[in-house]
């Protein structure tokens, strides 16, 4: 099959587009012959070895955290799915990801594809939309009638973020280039601060909740607009200094993970139409070092960068 994988860490160039062994499904297993894979920050991360004492990696290393395609083989004693399923699939960093033709996957780490999803959008949605409501959801347990600041709403993940805010109920103010603001607002965003324009630490402390997407001095910036016992939620990003003691707040870090019933609800929401998959640009697998490239730079906005790959033969 055709797959992109490295056999070191490195730059862009590292990655390689070549033909490897076909999977075969264990016990309790499928194979899922992929349709696309969605590019994602951290993968460009562990690429380049920043991550190395998060997710260690055995080499040669395929790629590729989430992926959309269809059911192509069952190994022995599967019941829980049928051959020609299409589905949604996750992947460990430290596991053989999705940038290839196929992928073993379990009962716990597939969801079907909602149907009125493509491919592609399948692809955009689980990674994405996982992170918002494990950062909203579980973390925040963001309510109806709270205010929540979203940092880098014009992200993949932050576009998921002011969906699912608002389909809770919250009042969503977010952040992002003032050449993004009918975007982010067309997604559900209340407000808009164009962070290329005005500082949004001058807003007054109103916000019950902040997503940090960003870290660093944006991070330390954000304690000045919480309420009084507020709560600032993280992602992996810039370092920061946690001053929650001190303005009496709290900050988790939020823990990403792929359990199965935070598969379900992304997905069941994403077949209601309340969230919608955000793709910025598709590209073809053997141009998945050009999608890194992009990434690396900080130059996609708008969703996520998708991966087209072509069928088994």
């Amino acid at each position: 099959m055709q797959a992109i994988h490295y056999a070191r860490y490195g730059g862009p160039e590292v990655l390689r587009h070549e033909d490897v062994p076909l999977p075969e499904p264990g016990p309790g297993e499928v194979r899922v012959d992929l349709r696309a894979a969605s590019v994602i920050p951290a993968d460009w991360k562990v690429r380049a070895g920043h991550l190395q004492h998060l997710f260690p990696i055995n080499f040669p290393k395929i790629p590729g955290r989430d992926g959309a395609g269809v059911v192509g083989k069952l190994g022995a004693g599967v019941d829980y799915v049928s051959p020609g399923a299409k589905v949604c699939v996750v992947a460990q960093h430290v596991e053989p990801g999705t940038y290839a033709q196929a992928i073993i996957r379990d009962r716990d780490s597939i969801v079907a594809l909602p149907p009125n999803l493509s491919f592609e959008q399948g692809a955009a949605l689980m990674h994405a939309g996982i992170c918002a409501w494990i950062c909203l959801v579980e973390t925040a347990q963001l309510q109806s009638g709270m205010r929540i600041l979203v940092h880098a709403g014009a992200g993949a993940i932050g576009g998921m973020a002011i969906q699912l805010a608002r389909h809770v109920g919250a009042h969503v103010v977010t952040t992002c280039r003032a050449a993004n603001a009918d975007y982010v607002t067309a997604l559900g965003a209340h407000d808009v601060i164009a962070y290329d324009r005005e500082d949004f630490a001058r807003t007054p402390a109103c916000f019950d909740v902040v997503l940090d997407l960003i870290g660093g001095d944006v991070h330390a910036r954000s304690y000045t607009v919480l309420k009084k016992g507020g709560h600032v939620v993280c992602l992996i990003a810039a370092p920061f200094v946690n001053r929650a003691e001190e303005f009496g707040a709290h900050v988790t870090t939020a823990r990403i993970h792929d359990r199965r019933p935070a598969l379900e609800a992304v997905a069941a929401l994403a077949a209601k139409n309340v969230l919608r998959p955000q793709i910025c640009e598709q590209l073809p697998l053997a141009d998945a070092s050009q999608a890194h490239r992009r990434m690396e730079a900080n130059l996609v906005t708008r969703g996520r960068i998708v991966l087209q790959v072509p069928p088994l033969r």
